[in-house]
């Protein structure tokens, strides 16, 4: 019997919508062998009534290999009134590979007696729709006149969507990341044929959308699919509602497939199960009338609803507990099945009297959090050892939607374990709740939850950004841990979700030129780790007076402050060493990655990044420009802003050796002073090769270009500083100065 279809738009051949009550037949349809003498005999039997088309065996041929070869193709005679099929072959060697309903594959006469090989017939594709298209393919094997029975198998599985709510319309399925075709033969390992393609299925019901219970939607080759997913579209509580599940990464032969949808309350569910293509796999809430929930004896909260069949209970997401009365048949156990993380369930003795009760449930479930699935449990009623019912307790997932860094753990926590701002997450919540942001005693506010505009406050949805700040200069930023609560609640505080967020507060000294935060000193050991960085507690200059303590500091403490050099691509600093004959950089190699096309911040503390041009064009006239000798001097940078300079020159010497002339590059601009100073950049890897005055910086240009300072000592080259940006191969070495990356939060 077939119920009516919907209407159907086939963007593959392989959907086929049929809303037709699932087939009874067997797993697999025996064919056992006649064991008479003479030519070789095998019998065909059917377990479903031949009018059920789904299951209809025609075309019936088989294919007698030996030594894996091909010997001859055999086409049966009917036998009698039973459904018996005979097979004459010539021979009673090697093996016979029957097939059923495969006269849309193209076999048998793809297959060449003397030629084909048995792989080449189990490397035979066809599309699904060419595998259903005259019944479904089967396929099964036997030993020329044995006596063992033949097992068919259908060569494709079935999808089915389960309806279990009556008052769930769906409107259309949409199927995606399916193969279109499939091997014909049983594969060793289940793959995807090399030609088969993945379109688009969708069945619509816009004229007559499926009723509760259970229909047949499509039939899908076996294969891999770990991107294959159903959405289905669906009116349910007043509203259409889209919803989405995946599929099995694999997707077996001769199975079933069943999209289940749940409604309840005001929500709405779906999900995939899969099993036997007999009793259909679901796992889904099928009217069980051998196991329901009697309401009046039960202790149900607000957050707990059951479906109109009373064997389904949808559970929300929130901390609950209660209590379920389960009615079933005199003399039933119940028991609980599965396991979802912090739920306790509790069989105990019926609280009332009565020949149908059976027990009594406690449920403790706690909160679930945001990004977590829907998970189920069970109740199974049995009697004398046998399933008689099943209840289905379904724990809804979080409605709370969050993309971005922040990643819950298993306790509802996010610890960045190191130091991270900007924008940490976007947090999509429900209608009715809203999110705000608490911190103890004592503790910075450093995180904000901003909407993004004022509509999202009073629409259906509010998504509200979690922004991680930056406070200049921060004494407390230390590597000491900062934490905080976001906190999800209904408008009146009531009902609430909490969930810690924690980071590393690391920051380094920094003075405010312009629009940019720049950092006062140079990098130093691993360009990730703050530890090996001054940072902003031990910044030894008070405010911005960098140049003070450079032309002061005895010479050890100065070659500290100078830092490291770098190559780009490797984050550890080149130490300036010393061979007895020259000085050097520990570590240098002969090539190194250009910084200019280097991702900026891949060079650079979490949070702070290399400068580009327009950053170092600041401090300069032109893009080659002297800034002078010793001494002050005023001049209008690239964008026409006033700064001063001042040059002041030490003698030093370094690790007991002579290193010469060293020049500190004060720039103040509206009150803020800057020290650029540094160590020269090594050009080769030959001990000696330093330009000692020649200050290379690490620039994020887009090509091969960086600023530097082409310094001279004035006994050498009286009033020469140059300013430029120019070509410099990515074996020399370079000094990083970072700048903060832009921070929209900025807290005291």
């Amino acid at each position: 019997m077939k119920m009516k279809t919907g209407k159907i738009r086939q963007l593959a051949t392989a959907c086929i919508c049929a809303l037709a009550a699932s087939v009874g037949c067997t797993r697999e349809a025996q064919l056992p062998g006649n064991g008479t003498g003479g030519p070789w005999s095998t019998t065909v039997k059917l377990s479903a009534p031949e009018a059920w088309e789904e299951d209809r065996l025609d075309g019936i041929f088989a294919l007698r290999f030996d030594g894996g070869i091909l010997q001859e193709t055999v086409h049966p005679e009917r036998a009698g009134q039973d459904g018996a099929y005979t097979f004459h072959t010539e021979s009673l060697d090697g093996i016979l590979y029957i097939f059923a309903n495969a006269s849309n594959t193209g076999l048998p006469d793809r297959m060449v007696p003397g030629e084909s090989t048995e792989d080449d017939l189990r490397a035979v594709t066809a599309g699904t729709d060419e595998m259903t298209a005259s019944g479904i393919l089967m396929t099964g094997s036997t030993v020329p006149g044995s006596r063992s029975s033949v097992a068919m198998k259908r060569s494709v599985a079935r999808l089915d969507l389960n309806v279990a709510e009556t008052d769930v319309v769906v409107n259309e399925v949409k199927v995606t990341g399916l193969a279109d075709k499939g091997y014909v033969m049983q594969p060793e390992k289940i793959s995807v044929p090399g030609q088969a393609s993945r379109p688009e299925l969708s069945c619509s019901f816009a004229d007559t959308p499926p009723g509760y219970g259970r229909s047949r939607l499509m039939y899908m080759a076996e294969q891999t699919a770990a991107d294959a997913a159903v959405e289905v579209t669906a009116e349910f509580g007043g509203g259409t509602h889209r919803l989405r599940a995946t599929l099995p990464g694999t997707i077996i032969r001769n199975n079933i497939y069943t999209v289940n949808v749940y409604g309840s309350g005001g929500g709405i569910a779906v999900t995939v199960s899969d099993g036997d293509w007999e009793d259909g796999g679901s796992t889904g809430s099928e009217a069980e009338l051998k196991g329901v929930i009697d309401p009046e004896a039960s202790v149900i909260p607000e957050g707990v609803t059951l479906n109109r069949g009373r064997d389904t209970v949808f559970v929300s997401h929130l901390p609950e507990s209660f209590t379920l009365s389960v009615l079933a048949e005199p003399g039933a156990e119940v028991s609980a099945e599965g396991s979802v993380r912090g739920v306790e369930i509790n069989v105990g003795a019926a609280s009332r009297s009565g020949l149908t009760t059976a027990a009594s449930v406690s449920v403790r479930s706690p909160l679930r959090f945001p990004g977590s699935a829907s998970e189920r449990m069970y109740l199974n009623i049995r009697k004398d050892g046998l399933l008689t019912g099943r209840i289905v307790l379904i724990f809804e997932p979080n409605p709370v939607k969050i993309s971005g860094l922040l990643k819950l753990d298993e306790e509802g926590k996010c610890d960045f374990g190191r130091y991270v701002d900007g924008e940490l997450a976007r947090l999509s919540l429900p209608e009715g709740r809203i999110l705000t942001v608490e911190f103890a005693s004592g503790e910075a506010e450093w995180m904000k939850a901003v909407l993004p505009d004022e509509a999202g406050d009073s629409g259906p949805s509010r998504e509200y950004r979690l922004l991680g700040g930056w406070k200049p200069n921060d004494p407390g930023a230390d590597g000491r841990v900062q934490e905080g609560k976001v906190v999800i609640s209904d408008e009146d505080g009531s009902d609430r979700e909490e969930y810690t967020v924690s980071r590393l507060n690391w920051g380094l000294p920094v003075v405010k030129i312009g629009e940019t935060w720049w950092c006062k000193y140079n990098l130093r050991g691993n360009v990730k780790s703050f530890s090996d960085q001054i940072t902003c507690n031990i910044d030894p200059a008070a405010d911005d007076r960098v140049a003070g303590l450079l032309a002061s500091e005895p010479e050890s403490v100065l070659l500290e402050l100078m830092g490291d050099q770098y190559q780009g691509g490797n984050p550890d600093g080149l130490r300036l060493m010393h061979d007895g004959t020259a000085f050097y950089y520990e570590g240098m190699k002969a090539s190194g990655q250009n910084f200019g096309t280097l991702d900026p911040e891949s060079m650079a503390p979490d949070g702070y990044r290399i400068p580009d041009y327009e950053d170092y064009a600041f401090f300069s006239a032109s893009d080659n420009y002297n800034i002078g000798g010793t001494g002050t001097r005023t001049f209008r940078n690239i964008s026409g802003k006033e700064v001063t300079v001042t040059v002041t020159e030490r003698e030093v010497s370094f690790l007991w050796n002579r290193y010469g002339t060293v020049a500190f590059y004060d720039f103040e601009h509206e009150g803020s002073h800057w020290v650029l100073y540094g160590l020269g950049h090594q050009w080769s890897t030959t001990a000696g090769d330093i330009a000692r005055m020649n200050i290379l910086l690490a620039t994020h240009s887009g090509n091969g270009n960086s600023w530097n300072m082409e310094g001279y000592a004035m006994s050498d080259r009286p009033g020469q500083n140059w300013m430029k940006f120019t070509a410099h191969n990515s074996t020399k070495t370079r000094t990083i100065r970072c700048i903060k990356t832009p921070v929209e939060y900025i807290y005291k």
